[in-house]
């Protein structure tokens, strides 16, 4: 049998500093306020709102059915055969588009659920992005602070690490002083173009779905720390593939993206930005929207096409699927001469493969030649020998270079070299618990059980509560047979961690091991609940329930 290393996340979001409750804008400008309010930013994360039921949906690749229900407590989505159900806490997304729903652990931990809602064809449901596919995620999937930082308000003190919806702040920066003080704000009217347009691309940058990858933030910076007015060079830098795909497909966040790719913004010299077009504290639809943008391209285009022509965008602008989240049909904002043939609404297969290979800079699109710049593009050109070349030469002090080395090493089949990164990782940053769980799959996969276990035991010490290395250290011990130490473990990481299928797929075995048969019919059973296509508990529990 198996033992699984796992490493499972805590979700943990410091509060910035100088963050107020957005609330605290109202008084002072409550018209401009109340309007933002009905804007899809102010709306992208809250708590659930109303839901239409019944709901009733066969996901036909992976055979489970999902349902949600009302009850006393909330919205409940529910999955049949075997029977899982989770609280819908929160939704993601504004509804123009889609809503995607969210349960949160009593631990903090913010999960993404299976099943989300889409606009298209006048409302319907269907799996969640990326579950297309029969070894999907379930009710697993952990969001990441890096989908919170462009759905959801900065964490502070007032909303307890969780705010409702992108805020006043993202745009004019922390309020704090000036709520209390009159102090400044930043206007970003009154910054450069540059500067004002990079408040949008803060979040509207992406250049591909699946890239390895898209964009590194800055050593040292953290996940919420970007300011209005800074470059945001500072902040992150933005990658894409040195050679450009033929698929014109477009992600659900690359509005940016297609939009500098764009002639007319090439050639307006910073005229041309997001809110040349968009008003950030209002939106408007229908008509409305159709006569204001054909306003907008005529102070440039007066003479193109005749009066009766009332769809700019229509043309130039298709609306297109997203290949990101293929039941979701956007606006294509690369504006182009000729418009794209073919059916661009058509239904696209989810791909769910990691892209890889050769990247140039996106944004900015020049860099001092600097070590630690070069650096950076290494990191995401992804190949172990160009990389270790750049780490040498800039000599950094941050732990994600060395991480990133360890793993283009380890996926190299160079476990000795990957080893030695992960052991830098571990010098620089000795509290980060992936590193010692890397560090102890390398060390098992030379047979050195003794010195994995020398490196986690210390680790766990100081982090009594990380289910990965609980997780981790009882595998160890039980690679040499002492399946007691293993349980203790393990009774603690599922009491930590209980929605972890691999923690029980471990305490399957541990009991096993040590002759209590029932005990881990159960733990195999409950990690088929958690997990129901997680084969190594399906095969470990029926040959223990056809065992006498």
């Amino acid at each position: 049998m198996r033992w699984v290393l796992c490493f499972v996340l805590s979700t943990v979001w410091a509060a910035e500093p100088g963050y107020v409750d957005p609330t605290s804008c109202r008084p002072c400008h409550p018209g401009i306020f109340d309007s933002y309010q009905k804007s899809g930013m102010a709306r992208s994360f809250g708590p659930v709102g109303k839901l239409s039921l019944p709901v009733d949906f066969l996901h036909a690749t992976s055979q489970r059915r999902y349902a949600v229900v009302r009850k006393d407590e909330g919205y409940f989505l529910q999955r049949s055969a075997p029977f899982f159900e989770s609280r819908i806490d929160y939704q993601i997304g504004s509804g123009e588009h889609s809503k995607t729903f969210v349960h949160r652990e009593e631990n903090g931990k913010l999960l993404e659920l299976p099943l989300s809602w889409y606009s298209e064809k006048n409302g319907s449901w269907n799996m969640s992005p990326g579950y297309d596919r029969p070894d999907h995620s379930d009710f697993r999937r952990e969001v990441s602070d890096s989908c919170l930082f462009c759905h959801n308000g900065y964490p502070s003190e007032s909303n307890k690490g969780l705010a409702h919806g992108i805020d006043c702040q993202r745009c004019h920066g922390p309020g704090d002083l000036h709520v209390r003080l009159k102090g400044p704000v930043v206007n970003p009217a009154r910054l450069s173009p540059q500067r004002s347009m990079e408040v949008c691309l803060q979040c509207h940058m992406e250049s591909a779905s699946r890239t390895l990858p898209e964009a590194i933030r800055r050593f040292g910076r953290g996940p919420f720390s970007f300011r209005p007015g800074e470059a945001l060079s500072d902040f992150m830098i933005y990658f894409e593939f040195a050679k450009t795909s033929p698929l014109q497909r477009i992600t659900v966040n690359g509005s940016a993206y297609g939009l500098m790719k764009s002639q007319c913004f090439l050639r307006s010299e910073g005229r041309l930005t997001c809110t040349t077009c968009h008003d950030p504290h209002s939106e408007i639809h229908g008509t409305e929207a159709l006569v204001h943008y054909k306003q907008v391209c005529r102070t440039c285009h007066a003479g193109t096409h005749g009066a009766a022509r009332r769809d700019c965008t229509g043309c130039h602008m298709q609306k297109s699927r997203t290949q990101d989240a293929v039941h979701v049909v956007m606006t294509d904002h690369h504006i182009r001469r000729t418009p794209l043939t073919g059916d661009l609404l058509a239904m696209v297969p989810e791909s769910h493969d990691r892209i890889s290979g050769p990247v140039k800079l996106l944004y900015p699109s020049t860099l001092p030649e600097t070590p630690e710049n070069r650096l950076y593009l290494a990191m995401a050109g992804d190949d172990a020998a160009v990389l270790n070349k750049a780490i040498e030469a800039a000599r950094p002090s941050a732990p994600e270079p060395y991480f990133a080395l360890a793993e283009a090493f380890r996926k190299a089949g160079k476990a000795q070299e990957s080893l030695a990164a992960v052991r830098r990782v571990i010098e620089i940053s000795p509290n980060d618990p992936h590193a010692y769980v890397l560090a102890a799959e390398l060390f098992m996969s030379r047979g050195d059980v003794d010195a994995a276990i020398g490196l986690v035991a210390p680790a766990l010490s100081r982090m009594p509560n990380d289910s990965s290395l609980l997780n981790t250290l009882a595998t160890l011990y039980a690679g040499t047979a002492r399946f007691d130490i293993a349980l203790r473990l393990l009774s603690t990481a599922v009491q930590v961690s209980g929605s972890d299928p691999l923690s029980w797929l471990n305490m399957g075995v541990a009991r096993e091991a040590t002759g209590d048969r029932a005990g881990a019919i159960a733990a195999y059973q409950r990690s088929l609940v958690l997990q129901p296509d997680l084969e190594r508990a399906r095969t470990y529990r029926a040959r223990l329930l056809r065992s006498p």
